[in-house]
């Protein structure tokens, strides 16, 4: 018959197995998966654009000013949002995106009264930081978000006879200052809207034309989403962008006239998914 010292001996011998054995067993199994430390989305998108350029006040007698007009330009985007600062846990801070953006014409021909067609580029991108504010409580709340970045758009012409010095080519670069905003509507449905000032560092070949020119522009989306899957979402929206210059020409200079309106605008179908 065991002694008391041994029954206690053996208990605890016991004890450690079943300790050893239940840490292997943690050991094996899958850690829970932690939330990732960075967030963000992808965007991909189509577009049927436009654009009207015509001047103010051009001279009467003028034969190198010409308008300009194209409607109907399938066009492509790509961009997303990401969130470095989703570690953090911090509401404000989590939701900080760096964002940015890419749309381009694959193919584009400008016809000319008299002529052959002009290969034709259109492209436009930007680069931006978006800090959104919630105005509630819950994931339905609305939200506002404050944002600064810089972009540029071109729209420029494979011409070098003579006409090249007449068509509207332009090269803008710009500061970009606004607030875009989420309103919910029903459990799927919500609407988007965003407004911007452009501020334009450069305008492009056609400014340089002129003397002393002055611009400014402005930006606007309007649009609905639509929720069809966890983390994805497709939207329909509306954009313009409008550039407004003004010239300050003087007896003698080859181009006159007292400025000029540059307008784009289009039609978007976006799919965003958030992996």
């Amino acid at each position: 018959m065991p002694s008391r010292g041994n029954r206690r001996a053996a208990g605890m011998l016991v004890a450690i197995a079943a300790a050893t054995a239940c840490a292997a067993a943690s050991a094996d199994e899958p850690a829970s998966a932690s939330p990732s430390p960075v967030g963000g989305n992808l965007r991909f998108g189509v577009e049927v654009a436009a654009r009207w350029f015509v001047y103010s006040d051009p001279l009467k007698v003028a034969t190198n000013l010409r308008p300009y007009d194209i409607v109907g330009v399938p066009m492509l985007s790509l961009g997303g949002e990401l969130k470095p600062l989703r570690w953090t846990g911090v509401p404000v801070l989590a939701d900080v995106g760096i964002t940015g953006e890419y749309t381009f014409a694959p193919y584009l021909t400008s016809s000319v009264t008299e002529g052959n067609d002009i290969q034709t580029s259109w492209d436009r991108g930007n680069v931006g930081l978006r800090v959104p504010l919630r105005l509630g409580r819950g994931e339905r709340a609305p939200v506002v978000a404050p944002l600064v970045g810089y972009g540029w758009l071109g729209f420029s012409f494979q011409e070098t006879g003579p006409l090249a010095a007449e068509i509207p080519t332009v090269s803008y670069r710009l500061v970009r200052v606004g607030l875009d905003g989420r309103i919910p509507l029903a459990t799927r449905f919500t609407l988007l809207a965003a407004f911007e000032y452009l501020e334009p560092l450069a305008g492009g070949a056609l400014y340089e034309r002129f003397r002393d020119a002055t611009i400014g522009g402005i930006d606007a989306d309007l649009g609905l989403a639509f929720a069809f899957a966890k983390g994805a979402e497709v939207s329909l929206s509306f954009g313009y962008t409008r550039f407004f210059s003004t010239f300050v020409p003087v007896p003698g200079d080859a181009y006159v006239a007292g400025g000029a309106l540059d307008q784009f605008g289009g039609g978007k179908l976006g799919i965003d998914y958030a992996p």
